[in-house]
């Protein structure tokens, strides 16, 4: 009766899988071993499994220098019979035995999710990503820095290239984290995810500031700024566990929400903790836009001058109320 022996690794991830059909098989470092296994721990003839009379695979334990265990952890003295699927350690070693009839889980079919979020990895959708971000950030730049300033310009332009390799550090250490768990990398979709993310949030700000042109400055529009940057933030984070984990839906949605709304209080509390009410130099208004961004109907120059004698007029009634007691 043929055996298949796994060789896990110290998370218990199956690193290799062999099948073998002959009734003894010897395991071991050395070369001429039927499994040869380079645990620096593992005896050069550290142990054999040995078919029984009762079909039954036994392990035997060979006077090996670190000894051989069987779940749960218990010392191997003789010769002792295996469940299949059954753990067992040389050393550190770790494997795990199946005999030809161990039954195995039904296959799994597609998730629709996760392909729809490794589309993502399509190279012309990341590199359209990437030059509408570049685009975006030389527009800002352009709205922001007068022409004479030519050294900010260029400081500028040479922070771009840093601008992406910062936003392509977290795909690669998700990448790395998976990699690790025997999980595959993703690097692509991941890549294509944050850059879209990063894409609809500075669309978002955008829309926020003419709401906020619109309205005047309203707390509301902040409010709604801030809330729908951290549902981007979990909403990115959400899609890069489902890709980079091997854990529950509800615990990636968890862990994801918890992570976002750290960082958007942590965000509100360096703002806080680093604004400075009394810095009195000009400084950049983007809420200033041109009416075509208005959203409500403007006000003609007549109705505005009227508007402003009037205000005018109120406001000297009401300085000259305390002269006249």
């Amino acid at each position: 009766m043929a055996v298949i022996i796994e060789v896990l690794n110290k998370q218990h991830k199956v690193i290799e899988r062999h099948r073998f059909t002959q009734p003894r098989i010897a395991l071991g470092r050395a070369y001429n071993n039927d499994l040869i296994l380079y645990d620096k721990h593992v005896s050069p003839h550290h142990a054999e499994l040995v078919l029984g009379g009762d079909g039954r695979w036994q392990l035997v334990d060979l006077a090996s220098l670190n000894g051989s265990f069987v779940e749960p952890l218990q010392p191997l003295t003789q010769a002792t019979g295996l469940q299949s699927g059954q753990l067992c350690w040389l050393g550190e070693q770790a494997l795990r035995i199946y005999d030809e009839h161990h039954p195995v889980p039904a296959a799994l079919p597609y998730n629709n999710i996760e392909q729809r979020l490794r589309r993502f990895g399509h190279p012309a959708l990341i590199v359209l990503l990437v030059l509408f971000l570049l685009a975006e950030e030389l527009f800002s730049l352009w709205l922001a820095a007068p022409e004479q300033n030519q050294n900010r310009w260029s400081r500028n332009l040479l922070n771009l290239p840093l601008l992406m390799l910062g936003l392509s550090l977290w795909p690669a250490l998700l990448a790395i984290w998976a990699k690790i768990n025997q999980h595959e990398a993703r690097f692509l979709p991941q890549l294509g995810l944050t850059f879209a993310a990063v894409a609809l949030m500075e669309c978002w700000q955008a829309l926020m500031t003419v709401l906020n042109f619109s309205l005047n400055g309203a707390a509301a529009v902040v409010w709604l700024g801030d809330i729908g940057q951290t549902a981007l933030v979990i909403l990115l984070l959400t899609a890069n566990f489902y890709l980079a984990l091997q854990i529950s839906v509800l615990k990636k949605v968890a862990l994801a929400s918890g992570l976002g709304l750290l960082l958007s209080l942590q965000g509100v509390a360096v703002s806080l903790l680093f604004e400075n009410q009394n810095n009195l130099q000009p400084q950049f208004d983007n809420s200033l836009m041109p009416l075509t961004f208005y959203l409500n109907k403007p006000v003609s120059s007549e109705e505005f001058s009227k508007d402003s004698d009037e205000l005018f007029r109120q406001a000297d009634e009401a300085r000259e109320e305390p002269l006249q007691r």
